[in-house]
């Protein structure tokens, strides 16, 4: 463990060397810049000196010169000695601290910038305080931003569930299962049909689709059923936790007006008889010989009965 310590002594004492020596040989190119251009001193442009963020969010220190010349500009705490930032370099072990730099309209000596942002992630409560933005230089330039850390913001998990609530015989149910507002979305939800998961109950007809409207805090997974049957009306239950879920009861109608039956077509096909394309002499030809059948049917019952009247006549 005291080795240990001692390696990182023995490092910061490294690096704030490094940083002096840096320091030292950019303020003897800066003295001779500056006295062959005497009015070319360095200013600093108005932003923001009050940064306010929650813990866990993106901090933005913004820094912003006109006329840096060739000096070096670094980022330290105000309350310390050793700094974050020099130039490019960073020399803080944390992972979290960088410096984006950007050159704005460097041949347009009036309106030419030289901005270095001081960008902390992932920011804590013990990083508040006060930043100092300075140049290397015989003079002292240096602007403050005051950084304020709140606590962090407490995200309300939340579950929307919405969708087809009546539906027809062999139409779609669609079902949106909205998951916004955890600090952490899931990957998915599970789906359930009265008590029991459906991708075991409907397998080939059932459709899922997730997406992430905003990455790391949102999901949306949105269930389709295809071609639904009267054994599909239920109760249907997005859940994203043991603790969180959301029901939604599902109507199937048996509607017939919109709805055919092939068995029910079959009936009606075979005991109907369709007349729309047979020719009008045909039919009638059809008439006229059911009705000799009738008349010979007829006659014929008729001659019977008088027989038979007159047999039982003579034998008595």
């Amino acid at each position: 463990m005291e080795i240990k310590r001692m390696l990182v002594k023995l490092q910061h004492f490294g690096r704030t060397w490094m940083f002096f020596l840096l320091i030292f040989m950019r303020h003897s190119d800066a003295y001779d810049y500056y006295r062959s251009n005497p009015s070319s001193i360095p200013r600093f442009l108005p932003v923001p000196t009050i940064i306010t963020v929650h813990e866990g969010e993106t901090a933005h220190l913004r820094c912003r010169i006109h006329n840096l010349g060739p000096k070096f500009v670094f980022w330290r705490k105000a309350d310390e000695e050793s700094p974050l930032t020099l130039g490019k370099t960073t020399f803080t072990p944390d992972k979290d601290i960088e410096v984006q730099i950007e050159e704005i309209n460097p041949q347009d000596v009036e309106n030419e910038e030289s901005r270095y942002d001081l960008i902390i992630k992932n920011v804590s409560k013990d990083q508040e305080g006060t930043y100092a933005c300075q140049i290397s230089a015989t003079n002292n330039y240096t602007f403050n931003i005051t950084l304020n850390v709140l606590e962090p913001i407490k995200y309300i998990q939340e579950l929307e569930l919405t969708g087809t609530e009546y539906v027809s015989l062999m139409e779609d149910i669609r079902l949106v299962c909205n998951a916004t507002g955890a600090l952490q979305a899931p990957d998915a939800v599970d789906w359930f049909f009265d008590g029991d998961p459906i991708s075991e109950i409907k397998p080939g007809r059932v459709l899922q689709f997730n997406r992430k409207p905003m990455t790391g805090r949102s999901l949306i997974s949105e269930l389709v059923i295809k071609n639904v049957t009267t054994d599909d009306r239920g109760h249907y239950v997005c859940r994203l936790t043991k603790t969180l879920a959301q029901g939604f009861k599902v109507h199937v109608l048996n509607d017939k007006k919109n709805h055919k039956d092939p068995k029910r077509d079959m009936k009606t096909k075979r005991y109907s008889y369709n007349t729309d394309h047979v020719p009008s002499d045909a039919l009638e030809s059809h008439g006229k010989n059911d009705a000799i059948a009738v008349y010979w049917s007829t006659s014929l019952q008729t001659t019977l009965t008088t027989a038979t009247l007159f047999w039982t006549i003579a034998s008595s």
